[in-house]
């Protein structure tokens, strides 16, 4: 502004909306800020540091120590990135170490719910499964609802394995429950949709094994017939084969049972158990057979 004289002088006047430079109050909010940050880096190296601890006790085997650790990082830190894995190991220890289904149940269930997107969800759901299984018939119906819901989930999608696992798993469930038709089906869903699985020996010989619980005779030789020529008589059929002779025993067709117990030992070594009880039968059924002959 200039006056008269020429003096010029500076007036300033400050918007009331605009703030004030003050160095002392960003140097406390700068404080501040560290601070926190300082705190939430403890919290987060406290939180580590219980996990390590909880997994330290279960390598002792201190597993109500172990356990007691992990509770306690979930309830003091319930927004930290280890509390889904510390529900998995609670629930892990309950079901493998200390034995306790039902806690086991509750903690499995409590990663499930709580934590959809954790990757601890399909181990869990499978835990849970294999938990419910030992709960009775009703049980056994809970279980088998988990691992259906699992057969069919996409995102994420069950890896080989575990889907071929889950297949046995369900029918061997409904096996128990006396559901044969449902057994074999899970089975033959294995067969047909992961023909190149090692698993499918196993799926075989378990849908013959089924027919021969409901008393089928002729259909459970028929599977081990298929079983064993689908391999090509290789060891992968050997229970197959080991069934299908011992059918052909007690059916009376000796020299069936023969042939069968002989393409056996063609496919193992001499010193493994099978083959020693496959020549032991040989033996016998032989003498059975000179025995039937001679009159």
């Amino acid at each position: 502004m200039i006056h008269a004289g020429g003096e010029v002088t500076a007036n300033f006047t400050i918007n009331r909306y605009c703030p004030v430079f003050r160095p002392a109050l960003l140097l406390r909010s700068a404080v501040l800020l560290f601070l926190i940050a300082l705190l939430v880096s403890c919290q987060k190296d406290e939180a580590q540091r219980m996990f390590d601890s909880g997994m330290e006790l279960w390598k002792q085997q201190k597993y109500e120590d172990s356990i007691q650790n992990f509770i306690a990082l979930t309830k003091a830190f319930p927004e930290h990135h280890l509390v889904d894995d510390s529900l998995f190991w609670i629930a892990n220890i309950y079901e493998h170490f200390v034995k306790n289904p039902d806690q086991a149940v509750r903690f499995y269930r409590s990663l499930n719910t709580t934590f959809e997107n954790s990757d601890y969800h399909i181990s869990a759901m499978l835990g849970l499964a294999r938990m419910r299984a030992m709960q009775g018939d009703e049980g056994k119906r809970r279980a088998i609802r988990i691992l259906m819901k699992l057969q069919k989930q996409s995102s994420p999608p069950l890896a080989d394995e575990l889907w071929e696992q889950n297949q046995l798993q369900l029918a061997q469930l409904f096996f128990e429950l006396k559901n044969f038709d449902q057994a074999r089906a899970e089975l033959k869903r294995l067969i047909f949709e992961k023909p190149e699985s090692g698993n499918v020996p196993l799926a075989y010989y378990q849908i013959g094994m089924y027919f021969l619980e409901e008393g089928h005779l002729e259909l459970a030789k028929l599977t081990f017939i298929e079983a064993d020529k689908k391999f090509k008589h290789r060891k992968e059929a050997l229970s197959s084969a080991l069934s299908l002779a011992a059918i052909y025993e007690e059916s009376g067709q000796l020299n069936e049972a023969i042939q069968i117990y002989e393409s056996i030992l063609n496919r193992l070594e001499k010193k493994e158990v099978f083959y020693q009880l496959a020549n032991n039968r040989i033996k016998k059924l032989k003498s059975r057979v000179k025995k039937t002959k001679t009159g």
